[in-house]
């Protein structure tokens, strides 16, 4: 028999028990649909110095920042293949970014015309400045902090990077007064810091351009420039160039070692690598690096308020024309006998063409009186900062003479210095 407080003890112990015996199970919280479709997002830069690249691709609501701050530290590579949207990622970056730190875009192809008429940027037609000029114009840019577009797209490629390593050169050697932060925009940056020895440029060329890329990239983290590059190819890029950079924006790759050594930068395993690049569309990145966040992240580049001119044209009906018509459109008997004119020329010299084209040269002038200077230094050579201050000319202006004549084999260039070629002058006299 229980005590009535026994009872009580009783009951209140089973007063939370079920029928069966279990506890009964807590009335399920309501969880909002928003938050159940949000993916695991790592922590976004958001500060004064963030700005908005674009939408997380699985969740559009999402933005994906940028921090110039941590930028200026790191720099960015924009890596994809033709037509992934490089130059719009750019074109992006630099509208965003617009008003807060001073720009110089290098533009090789002329797709950033727009751009500049869009900020109010001024715009140099590259090709009416040689080296020494497009120095100055960086030196006093930087000073002045002016912003602006460079377009190299009427210039032979051996031109380009000999004006990519006079601008670069003059950034990065502005005394410490004039170190300003400033983003130094390079699209297609493969074309002036080549990985190995692809090109018909000459090699003295070649390496100016690619020491001045890696001093921009290095020793310009310092001095407040911000490299940021676009390139089609990782494994066509200077790997000098490429390990200077922390930060990445990795957009379509299709080929196999592209897609290997972008998965080794941004640290995804090879399986997914070799499922999602390949299949990323235009405008799809995944963005890697402190400035973004420090795991890799998709992203979909927001649009942009320059009329960007990079796409490919559209398909258009194409004129029938009879070829009677034709041919005289084209001028094709005035054509045959431009042909027959040159055999004759070449017949009667066969280096008549290479020669014209030589003394034509604009720095014909100075190869001329750098190759008498260097002959009266044979069998021994000198250093082209030497050669420059004797002849009292721009060491640039030197380094474009030497190139020139290093193209008829005329001298030698090292990374000890320069020297008449004695092989040029036994195989003349031959």
């Amino acid at each position: 028999m229980t005590t009535p407080n026994q009872e009580a003890l009783v009951a209140a112990a089973f007063k939370n028990v079920s029928y069966d015996g279990a506890p009964p199970r807590a009335a399920p919280t309501e969880v909002p649909h928003e938050a159940q479709a949000a993916p695991e997002m790592p922590p976004q830069p958001a500060g004064p110095d963030a700005i908005t690249l674009g939408k997380l691709d699985v969740n559009q609501n999402i933005d994906v920042s940028l921090d110039l701050g941590k930028l200026m530290e790191g720099r960015l590579l924009i890596l994809g293949a033709s037509g992934a949207g490089k130059s719009w990622t750019m074109r992006r970056l630099l509208e965003q970014s617009a008003g807060r730190i001073q720009q110089i875009v290098i533009d090789p192809e002329g797709e950033f015309r727009t751009l500049a008429d869009e900020l109010g940027y001024l715009y140099i037609e590259g090709h009416k400045l040689k080296g020494a000029a497009l120095a100055e114009m960086a030196r006093r840019a930087r000073v002045n902090r002016i912003s602006m577009v460079v377009d190299l797209s009427d210039c032979r490629r051996e031109e380009q990077m000999m004006a990519v390593a006079a601008i670069c050169h003059a950034l990065v050697e502005c005394p410490q007064e004039m170190w300003h932060p400033a983003l130094v925009a390079v699209d297609e940056a493969h074309l002036f810091a080549p990985w190995g020895t692809q090109g018909q440029e000459s090699s003295a060329v070649r390496k100016a351009s690619i020491a001045a890329m890696v001093d921009l990239m290095s020793r310009g983290r310092k001095r407040g420039l911000v490299g940021v590059l676009a390139t089609q190819r990782l494994a066509r890029l200077s790997k000098s160039v490429v390990s200077e950079i922390h930060n990445f924006l990795i957009g379509i790759n299709t080929l196999d070692l592209d897609v290997k050594r972008a998965a080794e930068t941004i640290g995804w395993d090879m399986r997914k690598a070799y499922d999602r690049l390949p299949t990323l569309t235009p405008g799809e990145f995944v963005a890697a690096g402190p400035a973004f966040s420090f795991s890799p992240v998709e992203v979909r580049i927001g649009d942009v308020k320059s009329r960007h001119i990079g796409a490919a044209p559209r398909l258009a009906e194409v004129q029938r024309v009879e070829a009677s018509e034709a041919r005289s459109m084209l001028a094709i008997d005035e054509l045959e006998e431009m042909s027959q004119t040159n055999d004759q020329e070449s017949a009667a010299s066969p280096g008549f063409k290479a020669v014209r084209s030589f003394i034509r040269d604009d720095s014909f002038p100075l190869a001329a009186r750098a190759f008498e200077a260097l002959k009266g230094l044979m069998p021994d050579g000198t250093l082209v900062k030497g050669l420059a201050a004797h002849l009292d000319v721009a060491e640039d202006d030197v380094i474009a003479a030497l190139a020139l004549l290093e193209t008829f084999g005329a001298v030698e260039i090292n990374d000890e210095g320069v020297r008449a070629n004695p092989k040029f002058f036994w195989e003349k006299s031959q």
